[in-house]
């Protein structure tokens, strides 16, 4: 029986997913799982998948049951410590009059006298070792090497490290993978736009990145062909005007995200999916010039 259409719930692994499901069904299933709150869910309204435990109304049904199976194995467990008959037998041999009692504290009384004479018994006290100064070592001198000249037409490393930060690369590049893998971001879709704004920790300007979108299409997640190229927000200029500017000016600086700086990106790419996913595949940008002329430096591979 299908959910009724205000209490379509999802629960997704991957790009498969379970539903559409009521909000009990969807209970059950979650606590199915090995750690109830980790699955991700969704629900119409939501901007993507969201963990169970973020979600309020999962989490005020999910924590009672949890804590009530919590108790259960605390008290399960605590069962383990019974002692058993034999365990039993051996404490009421330690009843008042029983002689493994009175046998025990004499042997007890015996063996605590003994070490109080072992405490208070005096002892010899050991000489002080004699305190040995050894020489102190001899200073060698210490050569001091002459400063490097850097080859012809290569900088110096203090001229390259006096270069602001903000010099970069004359053309773009891709950025490599280890790079894109640490730009993060936050999207959403306004009409028939889609916005991420994204954080760049690299020592690259950004000018371009590449989306890869999984859409929820009524109960399937199917994802794009291809990447939606996502650029800085720009005011709008003529073809004419850019074929112009392309000819005059072909390595013209374009806009971008500068390192360590948080900015938005976007595209229109059509009307908004019920639900989306979005990973970043790729990027563009102008290198740091540092990068660039490390590796001009570089001696060529054998």
């Amino acid at each position: 029986m299908l959910a009724a259409p205000r209490d379509r719930w999802f629960v997704g692994e991957g790009f498969r997913r379970t539903g559409p499901l009521d909000f009990e069904q969807l209970i059950q299933l979650l606590l199915d799982e090995a750690d109830p709150r980790a699955p991700l869910v969704w629900h119409k309204g939501f901007g993507s998948w969201t963990r169970a435990e973020d979600v309020p109304q999962v989490e005020r049904r999910l924590t009672p049951v949890l804590a009530r199976a919590a108790s259960v194995e605390a008290i399960r467990r605590a069962g383990r410590d019974t002692p058993t008959l034999d365990q039993t037998a051996a404490v009421d041999d330690g009843k008042p009059g029983s002689a493994t009692l009175v046998y025990g504290g004499l042997g007890a009384g015996v063996i605590a006298l003994a070490l109080v004479g072992w405490l208070l018994w005096p002892r010899p006290q050991p000489m002080p070792a004699p305190v040995v100064v050894p020489p102190a070592p001899a200073r060698t001198p210490v050569a001091v090497p002459p400063p490097q000249v850097p080859p012809a037409g290569r900088p110096s490393p203090r001229a390259v490290s006096a270069r602001p930060a903000s010099a970069f690369a004359e053309r773009e590049a891709e950025l490599p993978p280890a790079e894109v893998r640490k730009l993060r971001g936050v999207a959403a879709w306004s009409d028939e736009t889609l916005a991420l704004t994204l954080d760049n920790p690299t020592a690259w300007r950004v000018t371009e990145i590449r989306v890869r979108v999984s859409r929820l299409a009524g109960d399937e997640v199917v994802q794009d062909a291809g990447p939606l190229v996502l650029l800085p927000p720009a005011p709008p200029v003529a073809p004419g005007v850019a074929d112009l500017l392309e000819r005059v000016a072909p390595g013209r600086r374009k806009p971008g995200l500068n390192p360590f700086d948080t900015g938005s990106f976007e595209a229109k790419v059509g009307p908004p999916p019920e639900g989306f996913r979005w990973e970043i595949e790729s990027a563009r940008g102008y290198a740091p010039l540092e990068l660039v002329e490390r590796a001009a430096s570089a001696p060529p591979a054998r």
